[in-house]
């Protein structure tokens, strides 16, 4: 039985071309199926093939893996009702997304099996890559990993009138790496190593679909990069040393593009790239792959780490994502602007306060500033509509993406050296490498109420790197 075959059995709905003008080794990529804003997400478990042949048990939105993408225009609102059809709690965050506090997706607001919510709130954002995922508390890195996350794409009429590549040629990329079997399932089976370092797969699905390959002309194309691993930080780049060039990140476009031969994205981080395929002979094939790294601090998962315990993939080490064939002749010039949006930079001088969040490790637990999460305990409170300086310093011998919900900050600097392309434009997620201090500038002005803080590293985050904030209301409702 093929991988089509086997989507079908499944139940899921899927596009199939109408010709197909050559194969290849592996599977062709495929598109995911949209959401329709004001109906229902229903998060179910479900068989499905993900590696052909090999029927695996996963957890499922709308009968797909991924979930659906959402995609919305800036000022729309968005809304939803989130049915948990699991057997455990459920709560889905919209990554990214300036949502309220109850509706953003906070642990304490998890319901159980067999009941629901509905959210209705305006996108606040600008365009840009967003995405969704479950958030629920000690459960986020196995329903994760097992699917329960999806694409929110935000379009708006400014990034509409740049000319990019668009339609058949802006394609979304949910990249998450898994550990093989040799029943090829998605099984989530953490051991004490695992749960410190976080848990790394030895092969990456795209898009929910393994040995991925993609067919494409002699033109150019926007590729939405969404960093959706549990633990694995992707230096992702092409197997000749091409460049691309880089026009946006976590929060919308840059002000203008960067070009890059490789591009680093921490678990929660996402990049738009345009790739140029015009100069690429018909029959031209490239590889795109995580290229290895140092990690820094210690070798991790595959190399002799902490206590010499050496087991399972490493993180650092090389992972190929897909395979790219230019199977077409027909070029399309690629330009892109010069100029692609304007971003009010931040003044570190009007900065009312510096908080710093010390990250630490302890016997194999890990913290910030000293404490982990309790549910009903708020850490710190925030002023509303004040800029301040955020310090994460990395004292531990792991890197940690830090995530802060109900915001979007400025990257402003790093202590090991140079901002990196994805630290550039509007931020909700970034890493912080083993004794390093990562400054950023961060205004909450869009929703008060209570927020989380955490490290996308899942396994962290389950495990209580996590903290409670609040944000006080703007002083007119505060009479």
């Amino acid at each position: 039985m093929n991988s089509i075959s086997n989507w079908i059995l499944a139940g899921l709905v899927l596009f199939v071309p109408a010709s197909r003008a050559a194969t290849h080794p592996g599977n062709e990529l495929r598109p995911t199926p949209e959401f329709t804003n004001g109906t229902t997400l229903t998060a179910a478990n479900g068989t499905i093939a993900v590696w052909p042949g090999f029927p695996a048990s996963v957890l499922m939105v709308n009968n797909s893996l991924p979930a659906p993408t959402i995609r919305v225009r800036r000022g729309d609102t968005f809304s939803a009702s989130v049915s948990n059809k699991l057997n455990e709690p459920l709560v889905l965050h919209w990554h990214g997304i300036l949502a309220p506090s109850a509706m953003d997706g906070l642990p304490q607001s998890a319901v159980p099996p067999g009941q629901g919510y509905r959210v209705s709130f305006p996108i606040l954002n600008r365009a840009g890559t967003y995405f969704y995922h479950a958030h629920t508390d000690g459960l986020t890195a196995k329903q994760v990993y097992r699917g329960l996350a999806g694409l929110f794409i935000v379009e708006d009429p400014e990034e509409g009138a740049l000319g990019l590549p668009r339609g058949s040629h802006d394609i979304p990329m949910l990249i998450a790496d898994k550990r093989l079997n040799p029943r090829r399932e998605l099984t989530y089976n953490p051991n004490m190593m695992d749960m410190m370092m976080g848990f790394l797969g030895d092969a990456a699905l795209v898009n929910g679909t393994p040995d991925v390959w993609m067919s494409v002309d002699r033109s150019s194309y926007r590729l939405r990069w969404v960093n959706g691993s549990n633990a694995r930080i992707l230096k992702l780049g092409f197997d000749d040393g091409r460049s691309f060039q880089v026009i946006g990140t976590d929060g919308g476009l840059l002000a203008a593009p960067v070009a890059v031969t490789y591009l680093t994205l921490a678990p929660g981080e996402r990049a738009d790239v345009v790739v140029d395929f015009t100069r690429d002979a018909v029959g031209t094939g490239l590889t795109l792959r995580s290229v290895p790294f140092e990690p820094g601090g210690m070798r991790m998962g595959g190399g002799m780490g902490m206590m010499g315990m050496g087991m399972g993939p490493s993180q650092g080490s090389s992972l190929d994502v897909m395979r790219f064939y230019v199977d077409k002749p027909n070029t399309v010039p690629g330009k892109v602007p010069r100029k692609l949006s304007s971003i009010l930079a931040y003044n570190e001088s009007k900065a009312a306060r510096t908080r710093t969040f010390d990250i630490t490790m302890e016997r194999m637990a890990h913290f910030i500033n000293g404490a982990q999460f309790k549910m009903e305990v708020t850490n710190f409170t925030v002023p509303w509509n004040q800029l301040e300086r955020w310090e994460f310093k990395n004292r531990s011998m792991l890197p940690h993406p830090m995530h802060p919900h109900g915001t979007l900050f400025q990257v402003l600097s790093r202590s090991t050296g140079m901002l990196t392309p994805t630290d550039g434009g509007w931020k909700d997620t970034v890493l912080v490498n083993p004794n390093e201090t990562v400054a950023v500038l961060v205004r909450f002005d869009a929703h008060a109420g209570r927020f989380i803080k955490h490290c996308h590293n899942l396994e962290h985050e389950d495990a209580g790197m996590m903290l409670n904030f609040n944000v006080e209301p703007p002083a007119a409702l505060r009479r």
